[in-house]
């Protein structure tokens, strides 16, 4: 009788203490692990509901409708732990309770309870942002990290000396400016070929050089062409290094550089509105009007539709009864939409002030 007390003593105080153990060995496996699987989750959900919105933004916009942006501001995400456990413990004869009884039972809960905020985009600093001309020494570190750089000069400068790149032609016979296109085709083959490099100038009026060095002979033929596009001359001793001094502004008479302008965020939201693929049937009702030819820069765009949910899209919304997407594989199309999506994500950070603009907070109920 006295070894059955110890034994029900001894079931008591483990079942106690069970619940204490439970709990801080889940919270050293439930901890680290709800962190590493949590911010995984939150990232791509934030990823992708924000590639939505600006693809949504940017198709209302093409039916002059009015949009407006929530940003993000912060995910406030709960844990909340438990843990419970019991023992049964047969009096009497065991004949009475013999395998009925579970000796031992746990469990262990973990509740995550998160909380969304959001900051409406809007107020001034959000328009000039979106309508500046972006700046010289964005292009610059832009062009200085991409492999890329045809599509990106051609995507952010609408004129670089004399070349211009306009956003949309004239008409719908005109043909864009083709030595544009050479000069940047030059400019991606002396970068690769390691004689052309864009450089900070220490000066201060001067905030950019194009350095060409080490050109003679194999690349002096493409430096000539370079600098005739250019409007400038080849220097006499083809042994000197070349610095042209970039500037940000329009070229003037006896311009000895590179005057580069750019394109503002705004201009290339509106350049993508006219790749979007509308429905014929709104277009017969007049809800969209016809977009005028792109230039360069939105040349081989497409924003495609489809009535059915598209396979293999890489970002898609439905609005007005149809889907309207990027497809996966439109490679041009998809850097050209990312790059629109980095520079607005700026602007939305810069903008979002939350002691400026009214804060929504939304709890995830459980």
């Amino acid at each position: 009788m006295r070894l059955y007390g110890h034994r029900i003593r001894g079931l008591r105080m483990f079942a106690s203490l069970f619940p204490v153990l439970c709990l801080l060995s889940g919270c050293a496996m439930v901890g680290p692990k709800s962190i590493s699987m949590g911010r995984a989750d939150y990232n791509e959900a934030i990823n992708k509901t924000e590639d939505e919105q600006m693809l949504l933004a940017i198709i209302k916009g093409r039916y002059r409708e009015t949009f407006s942006l929530m940003a993000v501001s912060g995910v406030a995400a709960n844990v909340r732990f438990g843990s419970r456990a019991g023992a049964q413990v047969g009096i009497g004869p065991s004949d009475s309770y013999k395998g009925n009884l579970v000796p031992f039972s746990a469990g262990f809960a973990y509740e995550e309870n998160p909380t969304i905020t959001y900051v409406p985009v809007q107020g001034e600093r959000y328009l000039r942002q979106l309508l500046s001309p972006i700046p010289l020494d964005i292009l610059v570190l832009i062009i200085r990290a991409v492999t890329t750089q045809t599509a990106y000069l051609t995507m952010l400068a609408n004129r670089i000396n004399d070349l211009r790149n306009p956003d949309f032609l004239e008409g719908p016979s005109a043909e864009p400016d083709h030595r544009f296109n050479r000069f940047v085709e030059l400019n991606k083959a002396l970068d690769q070929a390691c004689v052309l490099q864009w450089v900070e100038d220490p000066r201060e009026e001067i905030p950019f050089d194009i350095l060409i060095t080490g050109y003679v002979p194999a690349h002096s033929g493409k430096v000539r062409e370079y600098l005739k596009l250019l409007g400038l001359s080849m220097p006499l001793d083809e042994s000197q290094d070349i610095i042209i001094p970039v500037h940000f502004s329009i070229k003037g008479r006896d311009w000895e550089g590179v005057a580069i302008s750019t394109r503002s965020l705004f201009d290339l939201i509106e350049i993508l509105r006219a790749a979007i693929e509308i429905p014929e049937e709104h277009v017969a009702a007049g809800l969209v009007h016809p977009s005028p030819t792109p230039g360069l820069a939105g040349k081989d765009l497409y924003i495609h539709t489809s009535e059915g949910k598209p396979e293999g899209a890489a970002v898609s919304v439905k609005y007005r009864g149809y889907w309207y997407y990027i497809d996966q594989t439109d490679m041009h199309t998809k850097l050209f939409y990312h790059m629109v999506r980095m520079l607005w994500s700026v602007s939305i950070a810069a903008a979002a002030d939350q002691r400026a603009a009214p804060i929504l907070t939304i709890p995830v109920s459980r």
